[in-house]
Formats: C-alpha cells, sequence, structure tokens
C-alpha cells in the first residue's frame, strides 16, 4: 500500500528503510527521497515509525536485548582441572567431556 502518493512511496519502502537504521520519520523521508510535496503522509511516516520502534524495544525485553553475534567461549578442560588423557576431541574440534569408565 503507498504511504504517499506524491512520491510513490509504499509501506514496504518505509518498512525497508527502518530495517536499514533510520529510526525517525525526518530519517525515514531523506532515505526514501521524499521530496516536498502536500505532507499528508507525514502523520503515518510516524505512525509506522512508532509502532516499528515500540516492537522492537517489546522484542529487547522479552529477550532480553538484542543478541551479539560474538561466540562465548566456556573454560577449557585444564581451567576446570580436567587432566589431559581424559580429554578427547569431538569431530567440532572442542574437547567432549569426560566419560565415567
Amino acid at each position: 500500500m503507498y504511504v504517499c502518493i506524491c512520491n510513490a512511496v509504499t509501506e514496504d519502502d518505509v518498512l525497508g528503510c527502518m530495517a536499514d537504521g533510520c529510526t525517525t520519520a525526518k530519517a525515514v523521508k531523506a532515505a526514501c527521497g521524499f521530496k516536498p510535496n502536500c505532507g499528508s503522509c507525514t502523520k503515518r511516516i510516524h505512525q509506522m515509525v512508532s509502532e516499528y520502534r515500540t516492537a522492537g524495544e517489546l522484542a529487547d525485553a522479552l529477550t532480553g536485548g538484542p543478541l551479539g553475534l560474538s561466540a562465548v567461549l566456556g573454560p577449557s578442560a585444564a581451567e576446570i582441572g580436567v587432566p589431559a588423557d581424559a580429554v578427547t576431541e569431538t569431530a567440532e574440534g572442542g574437547a567432549a567431556p569426560p566419560t565415567a569408565a
């Protein structure tokens, strides 16, 4: 559906700009290349930005915040006191937990 008929901007265009990092209506208008016209779209863009930010804040609250992409490494076998002869390597290259004999 069109958000701005004057500039031929659709809801998908606006959502794409927000997904790319635009967090205000002014930033969305700049990213979409809006030229000044009637301005009837401004209210809808503000509403979309508000909904997008609220959804992001809710998702962060439910999940404990945005997830980072860095790996979290656990302690090595030596750091937890497992003898070197009790550790076998897994196919993924990590140490498998010792098994009871």
